[in-house]
């Protein structure tokens, strides 16, 4: 753990996602900032100087075989911190690690009913608990946001995130997690994309990603936001002409660097600010 600590040294506590049984105590392995072997699955909490009530729950991504905590975990957790924001950095089990795709599925939504109820005695607002997700952590966030199993998320903000696991889109890293390498059912297909699952409840959405994006092809973000137009959900969209996959805060050159500010402005409209 020394390492993670040493990774993870802005985040001041971490605590278990499931603090009976087995896994009473978070356990993985750090490498170069991934965050990998994920035995038992936790939260890192970054408490602002001046906490305004509100929580963001932050998944990074990592194609579902690491978590990619240094290059954007821990960025948008000071940043949301420098916000008044609660940061909580999501480390949640890989499904070769844990039972397939229901094993993260089930920690991302432990972790947001943990801080919906006042985990460890937060002040945390209930109804100002958000979700973020990068890339394959952001298809993650999206399952647990658009999933009618929890009192949703107020918001859900999502960086070049996988939406789309069946043809043509099933060549990612996420798509093989969830579907494995056998032909997969429309079922199957329909229960692990994020479109099929807007609906009347689905939180306010904040969509950033590049056309040029190589590994989540833009086709992919258009279905979603199409789904959340059928059935009349707020959204804001974003496609920046250049800046690839896995721009985390946005390149220090080029258009993704402006996705921090139009985030924080939608924030605050939507009254989470």
């Amino acid at each position: 753990m020394a390492a993670d600590r040493m990774r993870l040294d802005n985040a001041r506590d971490v605590y278990p996602l499931w603090p009976e049984g087995s896994m009473a105590s978070p356990a993985y392995t750090s490498r170069r900032g991934r965050i990998v072997r994920v035995s038992a699955p936790g939260l890192h909490i970054m408490r602002p100087e001046h906490p305004n009530g509100a929580a963001v729950i932050i998944a990074a991504g990592g194609g579902y075989r690491h978590i990619a905590v240094a290059q954007e975990a821990l960025p948008a957790a000071h940043w949301l911190a420098s916000l008044g924001i609660t940061a909580a950095i999501l480390l949640y089990r890989l499904p070769d690690e844990g039972g397939m795709m229901e094993a993260p599925l089930a920690d991302a939504r432990q972790a947001l009913s943990l801080l919906q109820s006042g985990l460890y005695n937060e002040r945390i607002d209930a109804q100002r608990v958000a979700l973020m997700g990068f890339s394959a952590g952001g298809h993650l966030a999206g399952l647990t946001a658009l999933e009618a199993h929890t009192m949703p998320p107020a918001l859900l903000m999502l960086l070049y995130p996988v939406t789309m696991v069946g043809p043509p889109f099933e060549r990612t890293r996420t798509s093989r997690a969830c579907l494995g390498d056998h032909s997969a059912t429309r079922e199957q297909i329909m229960r692990w994309s994020l479109p099929p699952h807007v609906g009347v409840h689905a939180p306010p959405l904040f969509l950033a990603y590049a056309a040029d994006d190589s590994i989540v092809s833009p086709p992919q973000d258009e279905y979603l936001v199409q789904s959340y137009q059928r059935h009349h959900r707020p959204y804001e969209v974003h496609q920046f002409a250049t800046g690839g996959h896995g721009f985390g805060l946005g390149r220090a050159t080029g258009p993704t660097q402006k996705w921090p500010h139009l985030a924080e402005r939608w924030m605050r409209q939507q009254g989470f600010l």
